[in-house]
């Protein structure tokens, strides 16, 4: 339910991506500029890694970037002899995609001056902006008060979480969904979340699961990682919807899974490589948002364990960004 690796250790082996060549290949002879960007982890895993991916390519398939993607970084002696050798070949904006990456962003950044880059993290990274280097969050209590505000439109209780680890980084998403659901179904009642410890075990995840269900459970919220197999297996096998995973998680997914929170990180970067072109890049901090389209509802089924979905949800939720951006709706505080 979280896109934990902004916060989160982002761990696999160096690697090439299979859709970009490599930095030391040769520059791209187009006049669109060049973008980079380095991934902790692969670019088609559903979820962090591929919402920095997929906003690169987006730009690129409309011929607004020439782009290259870095997958499975996860050391900052690789990170940084990534970042240095697009400086040098002359990219015209270099991502570091992840809170892991952030030092050797700013630490490279300082080695080459007249380069852009665009560091990740968390809310406190948006007052390190230098004057080539702008940075990026999300917020991540609006990431858990859409998803908590979709679940109330199913109208299911009572709900139940099922996921890896409760962190700081994401302690802040579960009580704002807890905001969300209790806004669109104010008498839903939620049973104690379990976490299992483990991002990635699909058999813990799944005895977790079929233990909230037992409990009496409706509805299992969860996330997009390596242990969501498991969650879907005991939904689908007792006839539960969930919310929180992603297409990607299981091959089951689409009968069970409401939908998940995702980012797009495309409209940040437009901005960014606009910036770039405008010549007034630096000492800028972006937040991905509701209200701006950062976070978007994404992957809508209507669920035979949900028979209460509303046809219509994917506009209700476009009308509430709307809403939001406009003023006319707010989000409770989240304390």
């Amino acid at each position: 339910m979280r896109i934990r690796a902004i916060l989160a250790s982002l761990l696999a082996a160096v690697a090439m991506v299979a859709t970009a060549c490599s930095p030391d290949s040769g520059a791209d002879t187009s006049s669109a500029p060049k973008v980079a960007i380095i991934l902790g982890g692969l670019a088609n895993d559903g979820g962090f890694n591929q919402y920095g991916a997929d906003a690169v390519h987006n730009l690129e398939k409309d011929d607004k970037v020439t782009a290259q993607v870095r997958e499975s970084v996860h050391t900052d002696a690789d990170a940084q002899a990534a970042l240095r050798q697009y400086a040098a070949d002359g990219y015209d904006l270099i991502i570091g995609w992840g809170l892991d990456f952030a030092n050797s962003v700013f630490s490279v950044a300082e080695e080459f001056p007249q380069s852009h880059f665009l560091a990740t993290g968390s809310a406190d990274i948006l007052a390190k902006t230098t004057a080539n280097v702008e940075t990026w969050t999300y917020a991540s209590d609006q990431q858990g008060y859409l998803l908590g505000w979709v679940a109330g439109k199913a109208g299911l209780s009572p709900t139940a979480v099922v996921d890896g680890q409760l962190a700081p980084f994401n302690e802040i998403t579960y009580k704002a969904f807890s905001v969300g659901l209790k806004t669109t179904n104010p008498g839903a009642t939620e049973l104690k979340p379990v976490f299992t410890g483990s991002w990635e075990d699909p058999a813990l995840a799944n005895q977790a699961t079929k233990a909230q269900i037992a409990a009496g459970a409706k509805l299992i919220v969860t996330g997009a990682e390596g242990y969501t197999s498991g969650v879907i297996a005991a939904a689908k096998e007792a006839g539960v919807a969930t919310i929180g995973a992603s297409a990607t998680s299981s091959s089951d997914a689409a009968e069970v899974n409401i939908g998940s929170v995702a980012l797009d990180f495309t409209p940040t970067l437009t901005e960014a490589v606009g910036r770039v072109e405008a010549g007034t890049f630096g000492n800028h901090g972006y937040t991905s948002t509701i209200a701006n389209h950062g976070l978007v509802f994404t992957g809508y089924h209507r669920v035979a364990a949900a028979p209460g979905l509303p046809a219509d949800l994917e506009a209700q939720t476009r009308q509430l960004a709307a809403d939001l951006a406009s003023g006319k709706v707010t989000i409770p505080p989240i304390s």
